[in-house]
């Protein structure tokens, strides 16, 4: 017995559509369009790290940011807007997501060798494309443990001071 199948050919009409991006938590969409990021942080959030050895400046390296300095060793970057949580999330692969007063948070934490500074930073997502970035500094013995818990209250007190958009 000899069976024939043949085929049914169809079309699709129109353009392909993209998948929805996945939901990424942003508890409250922020504006980032002219805020100061020296102002996201204050002398006393700063406090259990140490005390400002100059005031806050700009930083060229990083458009829209801002350094302090502390007098124990130990420095501080904002910088806002910056890039979007998924760049942050692809570029620092050895980071992990948490939460940031219900805001999804790419926080990575490195110690380049012996010697060197720990650094936490955090990308809090304030929309889908843009960013805070709060960065922690430690110089000496200080574990990515104690940077970590010492960026915490930093970013939250950051988070809070931009306008909702």
């Amino acid at each position: 017995m000899l069976v024939s199948l043949t085929g049914c050919a169809y079309s699709v009409q129109g353009d392909p559509v993209a998948a929805p991006l996945p939901p990424l938590a942003i508890a409250t969409p922020r504006k980032t369009a002219g805020v100061d990021p020296c102002a996201l942080v204050t002398e006393k959030d700063l406090k259990p790290l140490g005390t400002l050895k100059f005031q806050p400046v700009p930083r060229t390296e990083l458009a829209n940011s801002c350094l302090f300095t502390l007098n124990e060793g130990s420095y501080v970057m904002v910088a806002v807007p910056y890039r979007s949580f998924e760049a942050s999330k692809k570029s620092q692969t050895e980071g992990r997501e948490v939460e940031t007063s219900k805001h999804a948070t790419w926080l990575s934490c490195t110690r380049p060798g012996a010697g060197k500074d720990t650094v936490c930073t955090a990308t809090i997502a304030v929309t889908r494309d843009e960013s805070l970035l709060v960065a922690v500094g430690m110089s000496g013995d200080a574990t990515e443990s104690e940077a970590s818990r010492a960026l915490e209250p930093l970013r939250q007190e950051a988070l809070k001071r931009m306008p909702p958009a």
